[in-house]
């Protein structure tokens, strides 16, 4: 899912987010995917052939349960090309989250790793003396992700280990950023203000044509964003028995949180739901340990950002001083927006710019967000003059043409990495070889998590082993169903080793199809994290020995 730290986690999910693929940093990710797929082709099964892996890489597959699964996987010498471990290298396999890294490195080819998103607010009718605005604001989305929600001191984008953006796949591993969700959105606004707007007599309108409108597993895919258009829960608890105290970011009136959510004893697992039960009401209910790491969060996801985004910018305007005659909360009017060819010629009352698109690859491979790995279909489709999600992948895939990826050996349906994903080890590594040819190379280089270090693989191994630091990859995870039973549909790692003997490697190592050992989500989860261990476990291995 978002695949992270465990990066990349995707389990069947009853509640909100349906369909919602998660990823997380080793510390755990789990995607949750409402649907029961099945993964009964043999797409997966291993090419026939000998299968050159060494000793103790096979001896890692052969033992229970991964001996029950499904196994490919390739190394290959960065340098000469020569491929120096290999294993059904040629058959297809779920992906999960390291499909990001197709979608990425196309982003980086097709925007540019300088890109800049530039968020403007812009005005019809006319400016009085007295700073009456006759006509409408408007913001126009450019498809920023953090919208200055994440925007570091230094320029950067915050991203944690463990995301909030995973934070119901895993409960009570998530961590909050420090900056402001609401930063972007209060810049705009005093921009606004300082541009002698002091009152509007029209209203405040989200302009989301930049693309048309798409879903991914349930999550709209929309060029406005507020805090990943999530409401962040935060429950610290008290004394066994007693109520734990539960608050909430962004505060808005769009959202009025109903919770009752008691202590438990230290050790007990936390079991806590958010649901809207009506429009703008969230109703959160449930318990956590006494020693849970506070604050516990979980989400909600907004089901209609644009008019999240256009309250939260009435609220912002109102806080710098700008009056709004229009009512703030209910649907967003874009029946009331001018032809977007109009709109761009519309005098500018504020802008808000990004820090340069590089932070954002490196915040989607990070921490495997999967909103930020489905903006980038779009985007590349808008840059190049184009509307559908389904344009951004086909520039994808002819990226990956150009890239010297055998078309045949994948198959691509989003760029997040859910079920319908696939790659064969093969396909992954002379992508791989690809970008460590290009000039750019260290920008998606430095997106990658560091195994041991950061990111969703910063437990993966301990940080004293001597390959800590020593691989960037990208994880992936999906927990599906498979001959009708729950299971690991997929666990995979991809990406470079700078090996004991001084060389670099590329690699790609899937397994998919193991059994869950009961119905149990929780056992998935389980299960997942074990994986996440065990690719570690092989990729350390490679550091130490790369040759079979």
């Amino acid at each position: 899912m978002s695949s992270n730290s465990l990066s990349g986690i995707k389990t069947p999910r009853v509640r909100r987010r349906t369909a919602l693929a998660l990823a997380a940093s080793m510390t755990a990710a789990v995607a949750m995917t409402a649907c029961s797929h099945n993964s009964t082709d043999n797409s997966a099964s291993p090419a026939p052939g000998a299968a050159r892996v060494s000793a103790d890489l096979q001896k890692l597959m052969s033992t229970a349960p991964w001996s029950s699964g499904q196994w490919g996987l390739q190394v290959a010498d960065l340098q000469t090309g020569k491929v120096v471990q290999s294993k059904g290298a040629d058959s297809q396999f779920m992906t999960g989250s390291t499909a990001k890294t197709f979608a990425v490195s196309a982003a980086l080819d097709v925007l540019g790793d300088d890109h800049r998103f530039r968020t403007p607010v812009v005005h019809s009718g006319t400016v009085s003396a007295d700073g009456r605005l006759s006509g409408d604001l408007i913001l126009v989305g450019s498809g920023d992700l953090a919208l200055g929600g994440r925007t570091t001191a230094s320029g950067g984008l915050d991203a944690p280990d463990f995301d909030h953006y995973d934070a119901n796949a895993v409960p009570g591993m998530a961590t909050l950023t420090e900056e402001d969700p609401l930063a972007g959105v209060n810049e705009l606004a005093r921009q606004v203000a300082a541009s002698g707007v002091r009152h509007v007599d029209g209203d405040v309108v989200i302009d989301n044509r930049l693309w048309d409108p798409v879903s991914i597993g349930g999550v709209p895919v929309t060029p406005t964003i507020v805090n990943d258009n999530l409401i962040d829960v935060l429950i610290t608890p008290g004394a066994p028995g007693e109520p734990a105290k539960v608050d909430w970011r962004p505060k808005t009136a769009a959202f009025g949180v109903d919770a009752q959510v008691t202590t438990t004893p230290a050790g007990s697992k936390p079991t806590v739901t958010t649901e809207s039960v009506s429009p703008g009401h969230i109703r959160v209910r449930g318990s956590v340990p006494a020693d849970v790491k506070a604050p516990f969060v979980t989400t909600y996801q907004v089901p209609d950002p644009a008019a999240f985004a256009r309250t939260v910018l009435i609220e912002a305007l109102a806080r710098n001083g700008v009056g709004v005659s229009a009512p703030s909360l209910g649907a967003n009017p874009d029946s009331k927006l001018p032809p977007s060819a109009e709109v761009s010629s519309l005098p500018v009352s504020a802008t808000y710019t990004s820090p340069p698109f590089k932070e954002y690859a490196k915040l989607i491979n990070k921490v495997s967000h999967n909103l930020g790995a489905n903006l980038l279909p779009p985007l590349m489709a808008a840059h190049n003059g184009q509307r559908t999600y389904a344009d951004g992948m086909k520039i994808e895939k002819e990226f990956l043409a150009h890239s010297g990826v055998d078309p045949n050996s994948v198959s691509l349906v989003d760029a997040q990495g859910l079920p319908g994903d696939k790659a064969t080890p093969t396909a992954q590594v002379a992508l791989l070889r690809h970008l460590a040819r290009q000039d750019d190379f260290d920008v998606f280089y430095d997106s990658m998590p560091s195994m041991g270090v950061d990111g969703s693989l910063a437990d993966v191994i301990e940080r004293t082993d001597p390959a800590a630091g020593h691989i960037r990859a990208k994880t992936g995870t999906l927990v599906s169903s498979y001959q009708d039973k729950l299971a690991l549909g997929t666990k995979a790692l991809a990406g470079y080793i700078d090996a004991k003997d001084g060389r670099r490697y590329a690699f790609a190592i899937y397994v998919n199809n193991i059994p869950v050992p009961s119905d149990s989500v929780s056992d998935a989860i389980d299960l997942a994290l074990k994986a996440n261990k065990q690719l570690g476990a092989m990729a350390a291995t490679i550091y130490k020995s790369p040759k079979a």
